[in-house]
């Protein structure tokens, strides 16, 4: 993790306590305030420190994926596979699941109704 991205989580996590704080001043607890500005100031805040919180993962996200570095590509220039993307194969789009480790292309026939 690097400055940004404890920065941006810190902040959030400063901006959800001072949040919680409004809300808490609105509570039974904290004298029942009714103020529309505290109500909507809480509110405001509650929503800047998810949108904090947010960017903060998207950040460490791209860090991550900086750090990876480049996709591992074959001879052939293709990315290399990486036996993720057993689930639908591109030349068949109608596989649904698998039935003992093999993929079931047509689904099982069904009786039409019970009795």
């Amino acid at each position: 993790m690097t400055r940004a991205t404890i920065i941006w989580f810190v902040g959030a996590a400063v901006v959800g306590a001072v949040a919680g704080g409004l809300h808490l001043l609105r509570s039974d607890i904290g004298g029942a305030h009714t103020g529309v500005l505290l109500a909507v100031g809480a509110y405001a805040l509650t929503g800047l420190s998810a949108a904090l919180l947010y960017h903060g993962v998207v950040v460490a996200a791209r860090e991550q994926d900086g750090a990876a570095g480049p996709a591992p590509r074959d001879e052939t220039g293709d990315p290399a596979y990486d036996g993720t993307s057993d689930s639908v194969p591109a030349d068949n789009p109608t596989v649904y699941t698998f039935r003992r480790g093999k993929p079931v292309v047509d689904r099982s026939r069904r009786p039409a109704g019970r009795d």
